[in-house]
């Protein structure tokens, strides 16, 4: 069990920092400095990413892709196993870190699914925008509850 926390921990670090390192030297600077829109954090509309997905050059756009579709995958995948094997010990709250974890997964996923349709398949569609918008925000919810539950959690067990 441990040693799945640790391969799962370092899995998610380093897919993190390698899309980190991806967004900041490749997709930022090939969209004039503007942010992509899973990270508004509450949110936007198609008026409040159209500035992104304009300036967005072929290059940045391919990278964001990749980010998108394989390595935020691993990312998501990595950090809902880490935080679901981290809170499995003790009680019955286990049940619902594992739960959220798993929740959190599966609406970052589909977020980026939703993602990558408004800016590879169908362009700037406003009712894909919209849905992206409402997972983007679900996403957030949902990964500070599951953090939130385990902190919780584990200062029980412990």
């Amino acid at each position: 069990m441990r040693l799945g926390r640790q391969i799962t921990g370092v899995v998610a670090l380093v897919s993190y920092l390698f899309m980190g390192a991806m967004m900041y030297l490749t997709v930022l600077p090939g969209a004039d400095g503007h942010w992509p829109p899973d990270f508004h954090l509450t949110g936007y509309d198609a008026q409040s990413i159209a500035p992104f997905a304009e300036a967005i050059s072929e290059k940045a756009k391919t990278a964001y892709g990749v980010i998108l579709s394989r390595l935020d995958r691993v990312f998501i995948v990595a950090l809902a196993l880490w935080m679901a094997l981290l809170g499995w010990r003790g009680g019955w709250v286990r049940y619902f870190v594992v739960g959220f974890a798993a929740i959190y997964a599966v609406i970052d996923l589909a977020e980026n699914a939703a993602i990558y349709r408004f800016m590879f398949v169908d362009v700037m569609d406003a009712l894909v925008i919209k849905t992206a918008h409402h997972l983007t925000m679900a996403k957030f919810a949902s990964l500070y509850l599951c953090v939130l539950v385990l902190i919780v959690h584990l200062r029980r067990t412990v």
